[in-house]
């Protein structure tokens, strides 16, 4: 089931981003997202009790929960090739989505798997199976947690990517400056040799000159 906090987070977010970047893309994640949020709200005994219809309606939402998880990724993918096309820098733009959504990814697993080991142990606790406030906590901090390991991958991974890509460009940059002017040396030390070799021939005919002068 997935977590209510991180996808109401991610379906807030992506139509955010969606609508100021006209990114039809970003609001399919969103979409997608919002289904996630209403399965696990749907599939709360809280809510059912509160609400008669979830209860009925919890065996569509987990389908469409399903369904939504295995589009999401594909749509975050086809978002970073979107922005990379509009870009006027696509090299950059490229590198830093490839770079940001990859490592976005890896966070993301690790974290899902690490969470949930954390979280079982903690709702294990005395503290949590007496409170429903102390499950409830757990339960916004797993999201919360899930959040922000995906939003450091993307991070790290994005600003790695600008890094190398700036690094390398600046490396060309200064082999290109460095190019000319040594074609340059060449060139003026090939144009005074002859000259000084000219040079001295004339002397050495003055030279001979003033000899047979003499």
């Amino acid at each position: 089931m997935p977590n209510g906090v991180s996808c109401a987070y991610f379906a807030a977010r992506n139509h955010i981003y969606g609508h100021n970047e006209n990114n039809v893309f970003k609001e399919g994640i969103a979409g997608c997202q919002t289904v996630r949020t209403i399965d696990s709200l749907a599939s709360t005994k809280t809510i059912q009790n509160a609400v008669p219809m979830a209860k009925t309606t919890a065996g569509f939402w987990g389908k469409a929960a399903k369904f939504a998880r295995k589009i999401v990724y594909p749509l975050i993918i086809a978002s970073g090739i979107y922005n990379t096309a509009r870009a006027k820098d696509k090299v950059k733009t490229g590198a830093m989505q490839a770079g940001g959504i990859g490592t976005m990814f890896a966070f993301e697993t690790v974290a899902e798997k690490a969470l949930k080991n954390i979280a079982k142990k903690l709702l294990d606790k005395p503290i949590c199976q007496q409170h429903k406030a102390a499950r409830i906590g757990v339960y916004v901090a797993k999201g919360l947690a899930f959040v922000g390991s995906s939003l450091l991958g993307y991070t790290v991974g994005s600003n790695g990517a600008e890094n190398i890509v700036n690094k390398i460009r600046a490396k060309k940059s200064k082999n290109n400056e460095q190019t000319p002017k040594n074609t340059e040396n060449t060139n003026t030390e090939k144009k005074e040799f002859p000259i000084e070799k000219d040079l001295k021939k004339s002397d050495i005919q003055e030279t001979l000159f003033d000899e047979m002068k003499l």
